[in-house]
């Protein structure tokens, strides 16, 4: 039975492995955000467990989002997004302790409205950058039609750059 769960972990992660990074980064705020609900749930119902566990996982997708970032590119939107995510990992344990439900949803406020960016701007780009591939002239020798598809800067290099 252990060798089954370990070949199924083994292929959920090459299915993340294969998948696009924006997507991941996607799926990330997604998590972070679930895993704050959760968190508060765990405070209201006052449920220990529920509320460090979920508190833990929270910190760990907004390590991950951290880790993304592009250590090369130092924009001021990029530094923003570093030090947004470092204070949130600085706050959110601290929930543990003080049960602070204003942290969570000040934390949770940044993370939906990081991942409403996110959608309208990088994902909302390549599905219209997938619709003008797709509506193209196929035989057409006009340059402009020529070129590859554009790489989203979001991912430069392997790491994933917001």
């Amino acid at each position: 039975m252990v060798h089954g769960n370990a070949i199924n972990s083994y292929h959920k992660a090459q299915v993340y492995d294969e998948m696009d990074p924006k997507k991941l980064v996607l799926m990330l705020y997604e998590g972070a955000i679930k895993r704050i609900v959760l968190a508060r749930e765990g405070i209201l119902q006052a449920n220990p467990k529920a509320r460090g566990e979920n508190l833990g996982k929270a910190i760990a997708i907004i390590a991950e989002l951290n880790a993304c970032l592009d250590e090369n590119n130092k924009t001021p939107e990029i530094n923003f997004l570093r030090g947004l995510y470092a204070a949130m990992m600085t706050e959110l344990p601290k929930v543990s302790i003080n049960e602070d439900i204003e942290t969570l949803n000040r934390a949770e406020k940044y993370l939906a409205e990081l991942k409403r960016i996110w959608v309208t701007t990088v994902m909302n780009k390549e599905n219209q950058q997938n619709q003008k591939e797709l509506t193209r002239p196929s035989n057409s020798t006009d340059n402009r039609y020529m070129k590859y598809p554009k790489i989203s800067q979001a991912y430069q290099g392997g790491s994933i750059a917001i």
